[in-house]
């Protein structure tokens, strides 16, 4: 993924924070989990930047809204924390509050917030892959 194209969805993401008034951390990642641009909106605690990232990174690699990853892991338990362990360990964060970035069909990142309830983290990451 490009600067430009983090760029413009990190706009929207931060748009969408500030007409909601929640102050929120949001992480783009690309499909390898790299970071490619992180932001922080308003006051929040800083523990939600890597929380924001992990989110990010599990949409990014799994292609999935990281809500559905969250419902994964309280159905599978064991054998879905195994699963993730394997794809990046402390990194991937199974919660509510991200989305995949996809273009033209192909998944090319993610993009997670933190900081806010998780269905408003949704919404606001969300707002930032609607840019794409």
């Amino acid at each position: 993924m490009d600067k430009e194209t983090a760029k413009r969805v990190m706009a929207a993401a931060g748009a969408k924070s500030d007409a909601m008034g929640k102050p929120v951390c949001v992480a783009i990642v690309d499909i390898s989990g790299a970071m490619v641009l992180f932001e922080r909106f308003g006051n929040v605690a800083s523990y939600t930047a890597a929380i924001a990232e992990g989110k990010a990174v599990g949409s990014a690699f799994t292609g999935r809204d990281s809500g559905m990853l969250e419902q994964m892991m309280q159905s599978a338990g064991p054998v879905f924390e195994a699963i993730a362990d394997q794809l990046d360990g402390r990194r991937f964060v199974p919660r509510r509050g991200a989305v995949p970035l996809v273009q033209n069909g192909v998944v090319i990142g993610g993009i997670g917030a933190s900081g806010a309830t998780s269905e408003e983290d949704e919404e606001i990451a969300k707002a930032g892959a609607g840019a794409l």
